[in-house]
């Protein structure tokens, strides 16, 4: 019973939060306006299996926290210019060894995090809304699927293992002191992005060039780049160009989208590695597709993660995904979508990685009821997932780990 109270405390206390209306909006003229907006994830997760070698008091438990949380403001300056700057507060309360985060191989964890921090805060300048939009400041680099749809828009009830493992491998993790939160994916980058849209086909392209602050010291800098085009069949992913992306749409689009995503940065340094390595270049490929066929939806992801290190090792990791959601239209305009997803991670066998040789697989088969559409949503999930070759740090003993849990959650956007 603990578990459902817990449950039921967090979505008393949260529900009288949303109003399902739009965020405040300001405006200051006939071009410009500032809208404010609020977002957040509840969970409660309780773990029905959790193993860990070299940890023999683990013990089941109810995790109730604010998985993710956002508030900022967007608006346009000009006609042509928009901007949009917000801030998270993520996992506020999670404990540590949380199932969620287990599961997909995040496992001596720190429990909460308990920050504010800059989350994006970029500008787009549409120079011309097909070819040249030029978007500039702190934000994700335009590759891999999962890594750039919003945690707010996915059909699982977390973000699957390529979003994790390609954001560590190619934007790398930050300093601790350095005020950012552990892998968020954001650099400083220049993006030039464009979107064509045909009668029976589209083509959206991303490209970028920036500084990736994670991979760089006094005496090793080198600049990022990232290359993302999307070539999609029938009707549109996207109806204009935008930086926003999801993975339902509710039975209203019939379409498939093909995406090709590079990275690459030469020299660098891995500072959160004992001796802090240096690396001569590293590299990302992927391909994913989003397909969209009346009620279903189909997700699919490969990743190629590769690096030479300095002193001539080198490493290939591979990622992947599926996700298939249908979507049951209520007669009072809600939806009920029943969802799987399957991701898995498999790191070069020759240890170099800096995964080292831990394998990682995961799924997850649950229920979102949308509400509001993703204004307000509810979600009823079980995953499960294995890390494989793993070390524990502090005794040494090595083994699978073994996670598994019922989470429950309500997302709201103001």
């Amino acid at each position: 019973m603990t578990f459902f109270r817990v449950v039921l405390l967090i979505f008393t206390f949260f529900m009288p939060v949303y109003t399902g209306h739009a965020g405040i909006k300001l405006k200051i003229d006939d071009d410009r306006y500032m809208e404010v907006f609020l977002m957040g994830q509840i969970w409660g997760v309780y773990s029905t299996d959790l193993s860990i070698p070299g940890e023999n008091s683990l013990k089941k438990r109810v995790d109730g926290y604010i998985r993710r949380g956002r508030f900022g403001f967007r608006g346009r300056l000009t006609e042509d210019i928009s901007y949009k700057i917000w801030f998270a507060y993520d996992n506020v309360g999670k404990d540590s060894y949380n199932p969620a985060d287990v599961a997909r191989g995040s496992i001596k964890n720190e429990g909460s995090y308990s920050k504010i921090e800059l989350w994006d805060a970029f500008f787009t300048w549409y120079i011309d809304r097909q070819l040249a939009n030029i978007t500039f400041g702190y934000f994700r680099p335009q590759i891999g699927r999962e890594n750039i749809t919003s945690g707010f828009a996915v059909l699982s009830f977390e973000k699957g293992l390529p979003n994790f493992y390609v954001r560590r491998h190619i934007i790398g993790k930050p300093d601790s002191d350095s005020g950012f939160s552990s892998t968020n994916g954001r650099i400083y980058l220049i993006n030039w992005g464009g979107l064509l849209n045909r009668e029976g086909w589209s083509l959206n392209w991303n490209a970028g060039i920036g500084d990736n602050q994670n991979y760089t010291d006094a005496s090793n800098w080198s600049p990022f780049f990232s290359f993302r085009t999307v070539f999609s069949f029938g009707q549109p992913e996207l109806k204009r160009y935008s930086l926003g992306y999801t993975q339902t749409f509710f039975g209203r689009r019939k379409g498939v989208s093909l995406g090709l995503n590079y990275a690459y940065q030469g020299e660098g340094v891995e500072k959160t590695l004992s001796g802090q390595p240096k690396f001569s270049n590293n590299r990302m490929f992927g391909m994913d597709i989003l397909g969209s066929y009346r009620n279903i939806e189909i997700v699919g992801e490969y990743d190629i993660l590769r690096r030479k290190w300095s002193d001539g090792r080198r490493y290939t990791d591979r990622v992947w995904e599926v996700k298939i959601g249908y979507s049951i239209q209520l007669q009072n305009g809600r939806v009920i979508q029943p969802s799987f997803s399957y991701s898995r991670f498999k790191p070069d066998s020759n240890g170099n990685s800096i995964f080292g040789r831990k394998k990682n697989v995961w799924w997850d088969a649950g229920i979102n009821y949308y509400i509001n559409g993703q204004k307000a949503k509810i979600t009823l999930h079980y995953a499960s997932g294995k890390v494989y070759n793993y070390i524990n740090p502090e005794t040494a003993d090595t083994g699978t780990v073994k996670s598994s849990y019922i989470g429950i959650g309500f997302q709201f956007k103001i």
